[in-house]
């Protein structure tokens, strides 16, 4: 059986498709030249490919079949399969779908989409699949591999043991123009999951889409780690888990593992900040953490209440990420603009916090209504946007109560610049890069 895995994008900006619980964003700041340049770092700071691809290509082959993997830009990158199967997204929905007709067409293949978009929003792909999964593929390799191949939308479920999973394959992919430099400036990055889903119950985020909490042993995780470094020699870690220290006594047994295995390894992380204390942060440190990105999202906790969010009070979120910021690791923070009970006043509130908190990095999107949330149910009739691309995270495509469309793209633009366009942020990111070798001396030194 000849499968071809397949991604697909065709934005300038830097997209990423394993994020934003698997639709994916495209990085989006504004028009001026100082927005367009902030576009432009973000394409170089990071490339981290979807690590389900890697899944798939592990399982596929283990089953008999002869897998390619594809990451293409354009149609007449396609080559010759028994089976296509296309990885989905929000971003990119409308190129994979035209790419599904290209390789029936062109090569009579079978196709079969799967990912978060397919499984909240099945029918979109109808006319150019045989096939959309819901769930995780990775239930169906087996079949997949031997050439049984259904029809009509499929549930297949989410995978029990993440245990028992192999490790990804990254054979396939070239690994070197992989990087997070956020997390280290040396080497490959690679993305990770010590778990999936989200035990938290936020009524706008994606991750409730298509996935129920589970969680990896902390021994597979590091077991994961050193097989990685031993076969590809990776010196970064990039976990994708959207909240890696729910259980603080599995943070800490993770983190004394990866200490007892004396690896070379920096990693990053997303967390909440009420799941941190500064014991648990120096621990991390001292196994490896460089990077945490935390969800502030607002400064107003009647605004995340009412959105489901459970607020945390602003003195935890300052000492969490004031203890961060001594020991030298970056801190990404995340605030979103046009909840439905976000004013403009409100905003500007969340940006003047966000400039006190003066992280290293900032995400400052607009809320998006994803298809399978409680929040897309609850606004969908105020939804005036109908290219599922749009959907992307930087864009408002829903008619807000209080705040206008360009009102809300303005303030983004806004707030991006001006937070890094003052003098405190200047030293901020001085102090993370150039200086951040002398100011930060590692306690683990690389290995010889």
């Amino acid at each position: 059986m000849d499968i071809v895995v397949l991604s697909a994008s065709r934005h300038k900006n830097c997209t990423l498709k394993d994020v934003a619980g698997g639709f994916g964003t495209v990085f989006t700041v504004g028009d001026s030249p100082f927005a367009r340049l902030l576009e432009i770092a973000k394409r170089r700071i990071a490339a981290i490919p979807n690590i389900t691809l890697a899944y798939l290509d592990s399982l596929l082959t283990s089953h008999g079949a002869s897998v390619r993997i594809l990451d293409v830009r354009r149609a007449d990158q396609l080559v010759p399969a028994d089976l296509y199967l296309v990885s989905s997204s929000i971003v990119d929905c409308n190129f994979e779908r035209e790419l599904g007709w290209e390789a029936r067409s062109r090569f009579g293949a079978r196709v079969g989409y799967f990912g978060t978009f397919a499984s909240a929003v099945p029918d979109f792909y109808s006319e150019s699949a045989d096939f959309v999964l819901r769930g995780e593929i990775e239930n169906m390799a087996p079949a997949l591999a031997r050439g049984d191949i259904p029809s009509g939308v499929v549930d297949a479920g989410f995978v029990g043991d993440l245990d028992a999973l192999p490790f990804p394959s990254w054979d396939q992919f070239d690994i070197q123009r992989f990087r997070y430099q956020i997390v280290t400036g040396r080497g490959i990055t690679l993305p990770m999951l010590g778990s999936r889903g989200c035990p938290y119950t936020c009524n706008y985020c994606p991750y409730r889409v298509n996935s129920k909490y589970r969680v990896r042993t902390p021994e597979s995780v590091v077991d994961e780690i050193d097989y990685l470094h031993r076969k590809y020699s990776i010196h970064g870690i990039s976990f994708r888990d959207p909240n890696m220290t729910f259980s603080r006594s599995r943070a800490r047994r993770f983190a004394d593992l990866l200490l007892r295995h004396n690896l070379d390894i920096r990693w990053g992380m997303e967390a909440r900040t009420d799941r941190l204390d500064p014991e648990l942060i120096g621990l991390l440190y001292r196994s490896g953490l460089r990077s945490v990105e935390v969800g502030v999202e607002s400064s107003d906790p009647d605004t995340l209440r009412a959105s489901h969010r459970k607020a945390i009070a602003r003195e935890q979120q300052e000492r969490v990420i004031e203890c961060c910021h001594r020991l030298g690791i970056r801190v990404i923070a995340n605030y979103t603009f046009g909840l439905p009970d976000d004013t403009v006043e409100g905003i500007r509130d969340t940006i003047r916090y966000a400039k006190k908190l003066n992280t290293f990095a900032i995400q400052f999107t607009v809320t998006t209504p994803y298809p399978g949330t409680p929040f897309y149910d609850n606004v969908k009739d105020d939804i005036f946007e109908r290219d599922w691309e749009c959907f992307n995270g930087w864009t408002n495509v829903f008619r807000h109560p209080s705040i206008g469309t360009e009102d809300l793209h303005r303030l983004r633009e806004f707030a991006y610049v001006s937070y890094h366009l003052r003098p405190r942020y200047v030293w901020r990111f001085l102090e993370s890069t150039v200086l951040h070798p002398w100011r930060f001396p590692d306690p683990r030194p690389a290995a010889a």
